[in-house]
Order: C-alpha cells, then sequence, then structure tokens
C-alpha cells in the first residue's frame, strides 16, 4: 500500500473539522513549494516593477536624477 493509499484511508476516518485542518495544511505546503520555486523571480520582479516605477516618475518630471551619488529628491 502506497503513502497515497495509506492517507486516503485514514482521511476518510477525520471528522470535518479535522479535515479542514488537513486542506488548510496541504494548502500551506503548496504555497510553500511555489514561493520556494519562484522566489528568485519574484524578487526580480519586484525590483523591475520598482525600476519601471522611476522611470515613469523621472519622465514625469516628478523626480530628478542625481549623478553626484546623491538619492533621488
Amino acid at each position: 500500500m502506497s503513502i497515497r493509499e495509506r492517507l486516503i484511508g485514514k482521511m476518510k476516518s477525520l471528522p470535518a473539522d479535522k479535515l479542514e485542518e488537513v486542506a488548510g495544511f496541504v494548502q500551506f505546503l503548496e504555497l510553500k513549494e511555489k514561493d520556494q520555486s519562484g522566489l528568485a523571480e519574484y524578487g526580480m520582479g519586484d525590483y523591475l516593477n520598482q525600476l519601471s516605477a522611476c522611470e515613469e516618475m523621472l519622465a514625469a518630471g516628478k523626480i530628478k536624477w542625481s549623478q553626484t551619488g546623491e538619492t533621488l529628491s
């Protein structure tokens, strides 16, 4: 008997509230796996979104570019 079959058998005997906990844990595992696989991509995506926002503000004249090492104002 596989682990999947054993787990399904055990879940069949659980009350509804415990099944909700199992479902929540499964969802947690799925999200955890997804987050780990896309972690680097997410970080870069956030960076690119911020860069794009800065470019738009520069183009609109809302901020000025400084070449002297100062921060954007």
